[in-house]
């Protein structure tokens, strides 16, 4: 599990996405341990990260991708981590951060140990 946040988060990083949290759901969802938000400045930075989440991905890794026709908000859900790539400005409008309030936030680091 470690090495998947770390390539999602090292693909993410990459293309100089922003404001990177990795929120933890172990213990709260049935469905997925990790979310991870991170801003885009433009569509194009968006639609890039499909890309590269694409090739950091083992070969015939299952995955699912939602919003790829307005390339302002995507949600790639890798079954146990779900990654939301917004446009800053779509970010700011939504404020999906107050959703995961309860959420703790974990480091990069603090994945080591998983």
């Amino acid at each position: 599990m470690a090495n998947l946040i770390h390539t999602v988060y090292q693909a993410l990083s990459d293309l100089k996405l922003t404001d990177i949290i990795i929120y933890d759901f172990r213990g709260h969802s049935p469905y997925y341990d990790y979310q991870v938000i991170a801003s885009a400045s433009n569509e194009r930075q968006v639609n890039a990260a499909i890309n590269h989440i694409k090739q950091a991905l083992p070969e015939g890794y299952d995955f699912h991708i939602e919003g790829q026709e307005t390339s302002r908000w995507i949600l790639i859900d890798l079954h146990e981590v779900i990654i939301h790539v917004m446009h800053k400005e779509d970010r700011e409008f939504y404020q999906i951060e107050k959703i995961f309030y309860e959420r703790e936030t974990i480091s990069l680091e603090e994945t080591n140990g998983i």
